[in-house]
């Protein structure tokens, strides 16, 4: 009897140790792999093409002065001069809508650190903007007034900007911009007396400025890159133009007197623009980094 329930006893203690030590012998359990994660970045060279449409306004500041000269001989100004008055016609402003597409290329370089995209980019445009308007430099434009027509357009411009940006996804960057521009401004202008033939001439001037901007760009693919832009260029104010006309007034002179009017119409202005264009990058990168988890 004693014997058996010592038996029993060592059979209940060996139970749980034997449990213990099976589970010691368990083999190790592999948790989920996960598939590798390319990590996108931004930093290095790219290049691209864009095009756009552009709605742009040039303020145009005119002043003119007017000399009248009175000659004693019909027809004949180099004979004897009676008067000679010079008087400042006052000035005038009007606003001429230069409106058209504009394409071109942008070359630049990004740096990446963390979320945040720093860089450079340069850019040039040819445009097909373009427009005018006609003062009448007299109030009331009464026979004998000076009539100015002036005519703009913005041949080209190019932009020298810094950018800076956040990624809101790893491939989708969220930017503002700003910087130098530049641009050919061509400016043709007439005046003369109304009713009278219009003496003209044209000016290319190139003008420096600013502009300022922002946007959206989203990776492709890890090379290539799609943008939204918008841009606001202030390229500044230069005088244009200078208009000298002389004009001798038609009918027969009474008394026998001539009167000539020397005419010098000065033409300026100040280019302002909004640019809206999509854009394609070629990012110049290795591939995209591998990382696995």
């Amino acid at each position: 009897m004693k014997r058996l329930l010592g038996a029993l006893a060592g059979i209940a203690l060996a139970a749980p140790l034997g449990t213990a030590v099976a589970a010691d012998l368990r083999l190790p359990v592999k948790g989920p792999t996960m598939a590798p994660v390319a990590v996108y970045n931004w930093t290095g060279f790219y290049a691209g093409v864009n095009v756009g449409y552009s709605w742009g306004r040039d303020s145009v500041d005119i002043d003119a002065t007017q000399r009248t000269r009175v000659f004693r001989a019909f027809g004949l100004p180099a004979e004897t001069l009676i008067s000679d008055i010079t008087a400042a016609l006052g000035g005038t402003r009007g606003r001429a809508e230069i409106d058209g597409f504009v394409g071109g290329g942008q070359i630049g370089y990004n740096w990446q650190t963390g979320a945040m995209v720093w860089g450079f980019e340069t850019d040039i445009q040819g445009t097909g903007q373009k427009g005018g308007l006609q003062f009448c430099v007299t109030g009331g434009c009464p026979l004998g007034s000076q009539v100015v027509n002036v005519d703009h357009k913005l041949d080209w411009f190019g932009t020298f900007r810094a950018r800076a940006g956040l990624l809101v996804d790893p491939r989708v960057l969220l930017y503002v911009t700003g910087g130098l521009a530049y641009g050919q401004v061509t400016t043709e202008a007439s005046a003369g007396a109304l009713g009278l033939p219009l003496v003209a001439v044209s000016t290319k001037e190139t003008r420096v400025g600013w502009t300022i901007g922002g946007g959206i760009e989203g990776a492709l693919s890890n090379n290539w890159t799609v943008k939204a832009e918008y841009l606001y260029m202030d390229l500044g104010a230069a005088p244009g133009a200078t208009i000298n006309n002389s004009t001798i007034l038609p009918g027969v002179p009474q008394g026998g007197f001539t009167t000539v009017l020397d005419t010098t119409v000065n033409v300026g202005g100040r280019v302002r623009d909004n640019i809206f264009r999509l854009g394609l990058n070629y990012r110049f990168a290795p591939e995209a980094v591998v990382a696995r988890y």
